[in-house]
């Protein structure tokens, strides 16, 4: 008798609980490419101040008759180890700067769903921390986002079901 009333209930409870897990699937994978937006633009801004930190480089080794790979090596092969440190960091900001603007080039020619993957393949970590820290959600209705939408939908539903399925034999082999 009791379980003739509690499994209408349970089923509803769960039919309630699917639309949630659906909803919020849909919601949270609808966020990504206004996340990719936000990454985009600040990875460009990054970029953007390389270029800048690498043109005074350059104005720099052109005022001593040097090319910036002379500028730079002459710092490396110092004997003051002050010049050395700072022939490391500009050759690390030239090999970032080459970095980023391929990570921004093919980030930026990449469209629809392959710009995820352009993303994921490229990732910063530092920018990536900075941009999630700082997301301000946003939904764009376009065919993308309903794409990410139908995907976020079926990967949390495989997940809920997965879930329920373990839940479900699991209690099975207690009840034994």
């Amino acid at each position: 008798m009791i379980l003739r009333i509690l499994k209408p209930i349970s089923e509803f409870f769960e039919s309630v609980l699917d639309r949630i897990i659906s909803a919020a699937g849909a919601l949270i994978f609808m966020q990504i490419p206004a996340f990719l937006v936000q990454y985009k633009q600040r990875l460009g801004g990054h970029v953007d101040e390389l270029a800048n930190l690498i043109k005074r480089y350059k104005a720099a080794a052109a005022d001593n008759s040097r090319t910036i790979d002379e500028y730079i090596g002459l710092h490396l092969q110092s004997d003051v180890k002050e010049f050395v440190s700072t022939g490391k960091i500009m050759s690390e900001n030239l090999e970032r700067f080459t970095d980023l603007s391929a990570a921004l080039k093919s980030l930026t020619e990449s469209k629809g769903i392959v710009k995820f993957f352009a993303f994921l393949k490229d990732i910063e970590p530092d920018i990536f921390k900075a941009a999630l820290k700082n997301f301000v959600p946003g939904i764009s209705f376009n065919f993308e986002t309903f794409f990410y939408a139908a995907a976020g939908i079926i990967f949390f539903m495989s997940v809920y079901f997965l879930i329920k399925k373990s839940l479900q034999f699991i209690i099975h082999r207690v009840k034994k």
